[in-house]
């Protein structure tokens, strides 16, 4: 019986290995929504800069935000002395827009990893990926409705017997594979490189940075909500 011991813990301890997993990725979807919302839902009244140091101006949308943001050193030693130099006036703008400006000035990102905003180089950030899998059966399933035929009066010089009688065209259902076509195609990412989405058993696994799962959740809901 004592032989059997490390292969029942072995066992043991991969079974809850993708449960730690999700648990994990769970809490890290929390903080990132909390993050997301945060910023998006504080307005700055006024934002006046002249040749202030990015970290600086960083510094202050967090602080008004009540967001912690990271610098990725490496990434900011990229940039020249007279690109760190932010002069902007800005009013009545979500702190996610201003952040997003004052990003595109230094040509760096915006990346989520292991609970943490962090700034980054754009090659970095489409490296800080993860994997989620999205139920599209909702979206795929087809309902068959069987629509009454329209009925409509014929001109008086028609010398035919009868009503005229059309029948509604049949819609064409929707499969994953179209979704996936979609998310390619309306989304920017690297897809086929470091980004990938394919259908597993009716589901969709996205493999992508945060932001680009949050359009792809934008997407869904609009195909559902059209359905």
């Amino acid at each position: 019986m004592k032989r059997w011991i490390p292969c029942i813990a072995l066992l043991a301890a991969l079974g809850g290995a993708p449960l730690v997993a999700q648990d994990k990725n769970a809490k890290d979807d929390a903080t990132y929504r909390k993050m997301e919302s945060q910023l998006e839902s504080t307005v700055l009244a006024t934002l006046a800069y002249e040749d202030a140091d990015v970290v600086d101006v960083v510094k202050d949308i967090a602080k008004k935000a009540r967001v912690t943001i990271v610098w990725d050193k490496e990434a900011l030693k990229g940039v020249s002395e007279d690109d760190r130099k932010i002069t902007l006036e800005l009013a009545d703008i979500k702190a996610s827009n201003a952040l997003n400006i004052v990003l595109d000035q230094v040509k760096l990102k915006k990346a989520y990893k292991n609970g943490v905003l962090y700034l980054t180089t754009e090659e970095k950030a489409q490296e800080a990926t993860i994997t989620k899998t999205y139920d599209v059966r909702d979206i795929t399933v087809r309902i068959e409705d069987f629509p009454a035929p329209r009925i409509r009066l014929k001109a008086a010089d028609d010398s035919t017997s009868g009503p005229v009688i059309e029948l509604p065209p049949d819609k064409e259902p929707v499969v994953a594979d179209d979704i996936v076509e979609l998310i390619e195609e309306s989304i920017k990412a690297d897809w086929g490189g470091k980004h990938a989405v394919k259908v597993v058993k009716g589901n969709l696994i996205v493999t992508a940075p945060r932001n680009v799962h949050k359009e792809v959740d934008a997407l869904l809901a609009q195909l559902r909500s059209a359905k």
